[in-house]
């Protein structure tokens, strides 16, 4: 029993280090966050300083390419823009952006005559144009319509590895469904008059070999599906004729024989499979429709001045700003190597 008290003193002089310890432990990490709360107010005190010693440089920057930016903005709402939503058929794509970036160089040149030419409009009207500029344009629902169409067709062996985002990376520039294609020009009556022309793409052998396979399908889908639409009316008009004759073997009054066969087709069927032909027919006869044109234009809109906006002034004074910045800091790194170099 006497034992006791000085085993429980001996086991509380053990737990004082490990207190210890902690109460270390937390000291150092407060310091170091400390530390770093310190050395963040250091670098901040030493940026303004460092501006501060360079105010007049920065400013005069700043304020350059603010009034850049603002004079660019003015001068961008004089122009009038046009804005295309197209759909290029027949893999013609590639070939639209290549005219584009065509009529860009030509404006970069100042080639209006040609220009002119390209988009049939006069010399004079064609030097009115700015640029052009395309890009695609799409959405998460389109893509996944198309993963959709390619997925039913692939083999699913193939698909096990090959996801909806891997599917969206794969995307080349020249394999989307719709592009947005911006035309800008000061004058509106020549963009009116040229603007569908940018879009136009000339058939070359390999869109018109396209072009002709695919109005021959969809001939071929048009004639099979009328053909399916009139066997259908028939088979309902000889359904709705048997259920007025008394003699007809109806076996429960909803059903029919259909060429002596033991199986029978509900009327309520024939209705649905009807409707379900005239959806793919009107599907087919849009297809028609659409490969009238190597390139459909899906919307069309002409504003005065950009139709986003690009915030010129605020970009440019902070583009200008930080070029100060790199101006600034040339002579620092310059002093700082050549102390380096006298220390080694």
């Amino acid at each position: 029993m006497n034992n006791q008290p000085d085993q429980n003193q001996e086991q509380e002089v053990d737990l004082v280090p490990v207190f210890v310890w902690i109460s270390n432990g937390f000291k150092n990490l407060f310091n170091g966050i400390g530390n770093i709360f310190k050395g963040i107010a250091h670098f901040l005190v030493l940026f303004l300083i460092f501006i501060k010693n360079n105010i007049i440089l920065l400013g005069v920057l700043f304020v350059i390419g603010a009034a850049l930016g603002m004079y660019l903005s003015r001068e961008s709402k004089k122009n009038f823009t046009a804005q295309l939503r197209v759909q290029p058929n027949f893999e013609s794509a590639g070939q639209l952006i290549s005219n584009i970036e065509y009529y860009n160089s030509l404006v970069d040149q100042e080639d209006y005559q040609t220009l002119g030419q390209q988009l049939k409009v006069s010399t004079e009207e064609a030097s009115y144009f700015v640029g052009f500029e395309i890009e695609p344009d799409f959405n998460d629902t389109e893509l996944l319509k198309e993963y959709d169409y390619m997925a039913r067709r692939a083999d699913t062996i193939a698909l096990e590895n090959y996801t909806f985002e891997g599917f969206k990376k794969a995307k080349r520039d020249i394999d989307y469904q719709f592009y947005k294609v911006s035309v800008t020009s000061k004058n509106r009556a020549a963009l009116e008059k040229a603007a569908p022309d940018v879009v136009e793409v000339k058939d070359n052998p390999l869109i018109k070999a396209q072009r002709t396979a695919s109005i021959e399908t969809t001939g071929y889908n048009i004639a099979k599906r009328e053909y399916q639409l009139k066997e259908i009316d028939s088979l309902i008009s000889a359904y709705q004729i048997a259920i007025k004759d008394k003699d007809s073997d109806l076996s429960n009054g909803t059903n029919v024989f259909v060429n002596g066969q033991n199986g029978m087709v509900d009327f309520k069927n024939l209705f649905q499979e009807k409707s379900n032909i005239l959806f793919l027919l009107e599907t087919e006869r849009e297809k028609k429709y659409q490969f009238e044109n190597t390139v459909n234009i899906v919307s069309y809109l002409i504003k005065k001045g950009s139709i986003e906006k690009k915030h010129l002034t605020v970009t440019f004074a902070l583009v200008f700003f930080g070029l100060g910045l790199i101006i600034a800091l040339i002579p620092i790194l310059w002093r700082f190597l050549n102390t380096y170099q006298k220390k080694d």
